[in-house]
């Protein structure tokens, strides 16, 4: 896991009229919301979100990014490679993969989680780790979000799993582990007192409170910012081809949640402030 290298300038070369968007993704378009926040001049305008959010309206979203703009979606951009193998031997007839090893160990080591999870998981432990993607039923919104990688590639929007492009993949649980917010509850109060530079009235913070899915999009929106700034660990070059089929969890520098609003002035970061 690659760590950042120091602090990029964040959207257009005037910071006016920037826009992260964040979406908490489920099989369940009535669990799936999303946020929107535009920045500019170190303050951040958070816009209400938009719940039970259908495939047109995410698509049509991600679609209209503008250069500069990125988008942070909480689901896995794919399938373990191994388990993508494994599924195809068994179509095929051809022998399990598995074969002569033990059966429970070779599920848990190798068909269950992906490289960026135990990588992840390794990196935030106690906290629970991400869900796995070919179990239980994290496998359907694997299912819906290639439906829309799909159809954004179709029109002309190419996702780039390793989180190169404007779209990547995150994990909001682990973004509020990084910086200090997982202990409370999913309150804007908690987060407002965290990131004072963020613009949100009374009713939209409401919103917010009201939905544990759009405060995991609003997160999510966060943590594209940071993947813009540079401030979230990408792969490493020996990473790099199952980041591609897999998908990669952007996870962000501790303490990075002040360096947000800005994209200069901001000393080097190292890969020893990527622990923790």
């Amino acid at each position: 896991m690659a760590a950042p290298t120091g602090l990029r300038a964040c959207g257009p070369a005037t910071m006016g009229g920037m826009r992260t968007v964040g979406i908490d993704l489920s099989a369940d378009r009535s669990k799936t919301a999303m946020s929107v926040v535009e920045w500019a001049d170190g303050m951040a305008a958070v816009g209400p979100p938009a719940l039970k959010c259908t495939d047109d309206l995410l698509i049509n979203e991600l679609s209209g990014l503008r250069p500069g703009d990125q988008a942070g979606v909480d689901t896995p951009f794919g399938w373990p490679a191994e388990f993508v193998r494994a599924v195809g031997a068994h179509l095929a007839e051809n022998p399990w993969p598995g074969r002569g090893q033990d059966s429970e160990r070779y599920r848990k080591d190798y068909l269950r989680y992906r490289l960026t999870d135990r990588i992840v998981r390794d990196q935030i432990y106690p906290v629970a780790p991400p869900l796995p993607a070919p179990f239980d039923r994290i496998g359907a919104m694997v299912a819906r979000w290639a439906h829309l990688e799909d159809e954004l590639n179709r029109r002309g929007v190419r996702v780039d799993r390793t989180g190169r492009g404007p779209i990547a993949e995150v994990y909001p649980k682990a973004s509020r582990h990084r910086w200090e917010l997982l202990d409370g509850p999913r309150r804007m109060d908690a987060l407002l007192a965290a990131a004072p530079w963020l613009r949100c009235d009374e009713p939209t913070a409401h919103a917010y409170d009201a939905s544990e899915h759009a405060f995991d999009a609003l997160v999510c929106a966060l943590t594209a910012r940071a993947v813009a700034c540079g401030l979230t660990a990408r792969p490493e070059a020996t990473e790099l081809d199952e980041a591609r089929i897999e998908g990669w969890i952007h996870l962000p520098v501790p303490g990075s949640l002040a360096l947000l609003p800005h994209h200069e002035d901001v000393a080097p970061i190292h890969r020893s402030t990527c622990a923790g």
